[in-house]
C-alpha cells in the first residue's frame, strides 16, 4: 500500500510517499531513500520503481523531497526530520538509509555523525567522498572559486534555472566526508557506483569503501555513469538482494 505523507520540517513542508510492505511481517524493516542535488524521490521513475519493487516482499520504503537545492547543513537537518517522524509514525525494528550522489554525503553526515540517527545499515549510490572535488566537477573551476569569494552562481541546463548562493559551497565544505565514515567500524555498507562516473570519479567510491568499516561491498557498474541509466535495473537487484540479507 502506498500512501502520501506531509511533515513539517526545519526549513518548511517536506513532502512524501511511504511503500508500506505488502507483507505484514516485513513492515517494521524501513528503508529511507535520499535524492541527489537538484534531484528528487522521483528519481526520473526509477526510485520509485524500486521502492514500489522492494515493498512488494522485503520491507517498508520511505522517499521524500527535500527543500530544493537547499545547503548540505539544511539537508542534514530534514533527513533527521524525516528519521524523526519514520520511527514515531512506523516504529521500525530496523531502520536502512539510501543516498544517491548529494542524498549520499547526506547520509553519511546523518548516520555517522550523531550515534542517535546511525541505521542498521547503509546504500551509497553514486556518492561522493570528496565534496570539494565533485562540486568543482558539477559547478566548473571558475564558478567554484567565484562562491568562495562570495558570489552567487547560476545554473542553467536542461534541469531548468537555479540561483546557487555562495554560502552552499562555504557550508559543504566544513564537512569531511571521509573522516566521518571511518566512525562506521560495524554494520552493512553497500557502495554501488557507476565504472564511468565523470561528476562523482569512481576513485571516490573506492576510498569510501577503504575507510569504513564493517560488512561492507563495493559494486562498480561496468561502462555506466553517474545516473547509472544503462545498470540501474542490475544496481536495484543488488540492493534487493542486500536487504533480503540484512532485513
Amino acid at each position: 500500500m502506498k500512501r502520501n505523507f506531509t511533515l513539517a520540517g526545519p526549513f518548511g513542508e517536506l513532502q512524501g510517499v511511504i511503500h508500506e510492505c505488502d507483507v505484514a511481517a516485513k513492515r517494521r524493516a524501513v528503508l529511507v531513500m535520499a535524492h541527489g542535488f537538484r534531484g528528487s524521490m522521483e528519481g526520473g521513475g526509477r526510485a520509485a520503481l524500486l521502492a514500489e519493487e522492494i515493498s512488494e516482499t522485503i520491507c517498508t520504503v520511505v522517499r521524500f523531497n527535500f527543500t530544493w537545492c537547499t545547503m548540505l547543513s539544511n539537508q542534514v537537518a530534514e533527513l533527521k526530520a524525516v528519521l524523526d517522524f519514520v520511527r514515531k509514525s512506523l516504529q521500525p525494528e530496523k531502520l536502512f538509509l539510501l543516498g544517491r550522489s548529494f542524498g549520499g554525503a547526506t547520509c553519511i553526515i546523518t548516520a555517522c555523525g550523531n550515534a542517535d540517527y546511525r541505521p542498521d545499515g547503509m546504500v551509497l549510490w553514486s556518492a561522493p567522498n570528496s565534496l570539494k572535488k565533485t562540486f568543482i566537477q558539477v559547478l566548473g573551476e571558475e564558478k567554484f572559486q567565484e562562491a568562495l569569494q562570495g558570489k552567487d552562481m547560476l545554473l542553467a541546463d536542461d534541469r531548468g534555472n537555479d540561483l546557487i548562493p555562495a554560502a552552499f559551497v562555504k557550508d559543504l565544505l566544513q564537512y569531511d566526508l571521509g573522516d566521518l565514515l571511518q566512525r562506521w567500524q560495524s554494520g552493512p555498507l553497500l557502495i554501488i557506483h557507476g565504472e564511468k562516473d565523470c561528476i562523482v570519479t569512481p576513485e571516490q567510491a573506492k576510498a569510501n569503501f577503504n575507510l569504513a568499516g564493517g560488512d561492507k561491498q563495493l559494486h562498480y557498474m561496468k561502462d555506466d555513469d553517474h545516473h547509472l541509466a544503462l545498470r540501474c535495473h542490475e544496481a536495484g537487484e543488488l540492493v534487493k538482494g542486500w536487504l533480503k540479507e540484512i532485513s
